[in-house]
């Protein structure tokens, strides 16, 4: 992968097996542990508790919030980094304490409309610096040298070289460890929902109830007779015994594929649908919303 500048072309080796001989090449004395496994809820704890620090590389969002989330409950040091096409992010959350700043205190939700690297792509040397700014943060932080990143977001833009460093503070005090415990943190993309698109729907309208799941700041009506339930406020239980026929929309499709992936969890009896590529897809389809 180009972004990913440790691997070549022709490479046989799975990734984290490529990463261990890499480093081992670089020097030997370095006791290199690769673990052939994808992580997730059920083996975080065995990958993860006990560690001293956990530099958080992944590059899937719903991950992402996945080792924050456990890393805050059971107080391990985290160095966070980002990348989204010309932009990366770096920080450290210390995790000392039940007030210490983490991920969801900067970013509160996951933002299921923003594409992955895949998607939209991204300048291959923001992933070498950014994972270079991680690696310094590691290293202040288990030397006990220097000035580091917690309380702190770095932003750094490749395209213009600005580099800023914003304060940050504490806003999210929900409970971390029941949050852990009630999210599947799985990505949405890999569910199987049921979709209908924008032109199904116009066809038989007058058959489906059609709710936007979007915030106040984005919201845009589809239909004369929308009806609102903003995702961040949305009671999943309102909905679990609806009995007509009913499609949630949200910018994209990905937000309301995990509204209704978690209805249908709850009611696997319900006639519910997700908007297939939101109201993006309107956007660039030919239809015109209908009012």
């Amino acid at each position: 992968m180009h972004r990913q500048v440790v691997y070549k072309e022709g490479e046989t080796s799975t990734k984290s097996a490529a990463l261990a001989q890499f480093i081992k090449a670089l020097n030997s004395n370095v006791n290199v542990i690769a673990i052939e496994k994808m992580i997730s809820k059920a083996n975080i704890s065995d990958l993860l508790e006990d560690h001293d620090l956990v530099i958080e590389c992944t590059d899937d969002m719903m991950t992402k919030y996945m080792v924050n989330d456990y890393c805050h409950w059971k107080k391990i040091p985290m160095v966070y980094g980002a990348i989204y096409k010309f932009d990366g992010y770096v920080s450290l959350f210390e995790n000392d304490n039940d007030q210490s700043i983490h991920l969801r205190d900067v970013f509160p939700e996951p933002d299921l409309d923003v594409p992955s690297c895949s998607e939209i792509g991204v300048i291959n040397s923001i992933s070498g610096l950014i994972g270079m700014l991680q690696a310094n943060e590691a290293l202040k932080y288990l030397l006990g040298i220097g000035e580091n990143l917690s309380g702190k977001l770095l932003t750094y833009n490749v395209l213009n070289n600005d580099q800023l460093k914003l304060k940050l503070k504490k806003t999210w005090n929900l409970d971390i460890e029941a949050m852990f415990n009630s999210q599947s943190y799985a990505e949405v993309s890999c569910l199987n929902v049921p979709e209908i698109s924008y032109e199904d729907l116009l066809s038989n309208i007058e058959n489906y109830k059609v709710v936007s799941i979007l915030e106040d700041n984005e919201h845009v009506d589809i239909s004369i007779s929308n009806v609102r339930a903003p995702m961040s406020t949305i009671n999943l239980d309102d909905w679990s015994n609806e009995n007509q026929a009913t499609v949630f929309y949200c910018m994209s499709g990905k937000r309301s594929a995990k509204i209704v992936e978690q209805l249908l969890l709850k009611n696997s009896m319900l006639d519910i649908y997700s908007l297939k590529d939101g109201f993006k897809g309107i956007q660039n389809s030919k239809l015109k919303i209908k009012n």
